[in-house]
Parts: C-alpha cells; sequence; structure tokens
C-alpha cells in the first residue's frame, strides 16, 4: 500500500471516529526526520517541499516552504477533529508569545491532508476564521511533507529546522508552553550552531 493512501484512510477513521480526533500510537512511521537536502522523495516530491497555501487570515496564496532559513512549526490537521479544533487556540497562543522575539525567523503553518475537493477553499476560509487562525495555512494533500516527517493522525505538531530536522513532536492536543519551549530550544541550538561555525572559521584563518 502506498504511503499515501494509508495516510488517508488513517484520516477518514478520524472522521468516522465522531469528528473528535484520532491520536494513533504505534502505527508504523514514514521516511526519515531528516531528508537530504535537494533529494527527490520516493513519491516524486522534491526536496523541500513546497505547501500551497490559500488566502485566509494571516495566510496568503502561494507557497510556504519546509524547510526554510528559520525554524517551522507544523500542525497537521482535519477540520472535521474535535481535537484539531481544540489544539488551535494553544497554538495561536505560542505564536504570540514567539512572534516578537523571532519575526520572520519563525513560520507556523497549520496543514490540512484535505483536498479542495472534500473541503472548498471557502469552507476552509471559514473554518479557519471561526476557530481563529492567524497564520500561513495549507495543503498537504500528496501527504509527501507528512511521508518526510513519519506523521500519522491528527492533530500532530512538529518543530523543523532549518536542515530539516524534526525537533520535536506532539500527537494530540499539546500545551503552549511545550510548542514554545521547542522552539525557543530549536533557536538556541540554531545559534549555537552559527556560533561554532563562526569560531571554526576564525581559528582556520587565524
Amino acid at each position: 500500500m502506498r504511503r499515501r493512501e494509508l495516510l488517508a484512510g488513517v484520516g477518514s477513521i478520524g472522521v468516522l471516529a465522531g469528528g473528535t480526533g484520532v491520536v494513533l500510537a504505534g502505527l508504523p512511521s514514514f521516511g526519515t526526520d531528516e531528508p537530504a537536502a535537494d533529494s527527490d522523495g520516493d513519491d516524486g516530491s522534491e526536496w523541500p517541499i513546497e505547501v500551497e497555501t490559500i488566502d485566509a487570515r494571516g495566510s496568503d496564496g502561494g507557497t510556504v516552504t519546509v524547510p526554510n532559513d528559520g525554524i517551522t512549526v507544523a500542525e497537521f490537521f482535519v477540520t472535521g477533529c474535535g481535537m484539531c479544533q481544540s489544539q488551535m487556540p494553544r497554538l495561536a497562543e505560542a505564536r504570540s508569545r514567539l512572534v516578537d522575539d523571532y519575526g520572520d525567523d519563525l513560520t507556523v503553518l497549520s496543514v490540512t491532508y484535505q483536498s479542495a475537493d472534500s473541503m472548498p477553499d471557502d469552507e476552509l476560509r471559514s473554518w479557519w476564521r471561526t476557530h481563529d487562525g492567524n497564520w500561513a495555512v495549507g495543503r498537504d494533500t500528496t501527504s509527501s511533507l507528512a511521508a518526510n516527517y513519519g506523521i500519522v493522525g491528527y492533530p500532530v505538531t512538529t518543530v523543523i529546522d532549518h536542515t530539516g530536522e524534526k525537533r520535536w513532536e506532539k500527537l494530540g492536543v499539546g500545551s503552549s508552553d511545550d510548542i514554545v519551549r521547542a522552539v525557543e530550544d530549536a533557536f538556541e541550538s540554531f545559534e549555537e550552531r552559527d556560533d561554532a561555525g563562526a569560531e571554526t572559521n576564525e581559528s582556520a584563518t587565524a
């Protein structure tokens, strides 16, 4: 069975479970946590991955690249999942606490598996507004992003650094404190790596 078919099946389970969402543990993971840069995935996708975004509050129509030059918080959701709805204010709070410190170096992206056929843009835009979304929202209908990071189920919140490494993951409803801490840790490691590289370059030229 292809990865995207299994992921789509998992999504169907969540909808059939009364719209409350499903946290699935113990299922096989797919792909790796840090794919090689500029490589092609076995599903035909290129790395880094371009996620198609829609025009909604806080979100411009276009694409968001994962990974990028900063830290990315990517949250995987479906609109019929009650736990995904519960995660929205927690993600919003974490973003509001982080954006002043990190600005454009921080990308927050909510990603749905749902296609425009099953959830038209107008309906997704309405759901987004109802649940106070105010950051980038897009679609991973081919499950390229989910497969590369071994994401199964929803809601799943991840923190991905500029190298493409998944630094943190939470299945189910997570606290804003945990998201903030994971992002701060990722930025701290990012800065330490840059400082170490600068010291190495200075030593080499001394």
